[in-house]
């Protein structure tokens, strides 16, 4: 296998709550800022309700790569069940991000709820995007470079259609290599029913894409062309 498959795979969330939940125990990693988790989807209430629970309890928890699925759901349960025991509120510090979802809409084939898209390196041509949170079942996380910013939110949407297919064939598929990004996978990852293909085009119409792996991340080129895809 091109990817090496770590020999464990990291869940850790952070619970905020109005008073220390007992026994009081330090919180062994810095909380992320609220400028952050604007950045990464929060909104005014979200951010007040983190605000107004300055206490954290963090719960780390590991497992093999062979069960990421099912473990990383189990933590997240564990999270949002003590959060909703103590009028608290979830951050998944994998990304970091407020966990909005509730314990029975807990998908891990949702990217969703696991995986946020960034910008990196903005200059005046455009950016990389980059993913955070594939990590939490033991994947690298995605970089796709020079995204023009005309190419960008079609860029960012086949990106999640691609990072969907990678949490559903982890690890007994090789993300190495040349692969098919189609609209069903867009509106899969994104929960949405998928739009109508145009006249004459197959079930498999999508954009092309080539990964690699350097530097411990998964390097995307996408081949095709995504704007197209969406027009």
């Amino acid at each position: 296998m091109t990817v090496p498959v770590p020999e464990l795979r990291h869940s850790v969330h952070a619970v905020a709550t109005a008073a220390p939940l007992d026994p009081v125990e330090p919180v062994p990693v810095p909380l992320p800022s609220v400028a952050l988790l604007r950045r990464f989807g929060a909104d005014a209430e979200q951010l007040a309700a983190f605000e107004a629970r300055p206490h954290a309890r963090v719960l780390h928890r590991s497992g093999p790569v062979a069960t990421a699925q099912a473990d990383a759901v189990a933590a997240r349960l564990e999270a949002l069940t003590l959060a909703s025991q103590h009028d608290g509120v979830v951050i998944d510090l994998a990304v970091p991000r407020l966990v909005t979802h509730t314990v029975d809409q807990t998908d891990p084939r949702a990217p969703r709820q696991w995986v946020a898209l960034d910008v990196d390196g903005v200059q005046a041509s455009g950016s990389d995007v980059v993913s955070h949170g594939l990590a939490t079942f033991g994947l690298p996380e995605l970089r796709c470079a020079d995204v023009s910013f005309a190419a960008l939110p079609a860029t960012l949407a086949v990106l999640t259609g691609l990072a969907h297919r990678l949490l559903a064939e982890w690890p007994e598929h090789d993300p190495v290599g040349p692969a098919t990004v189609t609209l069903a996978d867009v509106a899969e990852a994104l929960g949405e029913p998928a739009p109508p293909r145009p006249d004459g085009a197959p079930d498999s119409y999508g954009v092309e894409v080539t990964i690699g792996l350097a530097a411990g991340e998964l390097i995307v080129s996408i081949d095709g062309d995504a704007v197209a895809l969406f027009t």
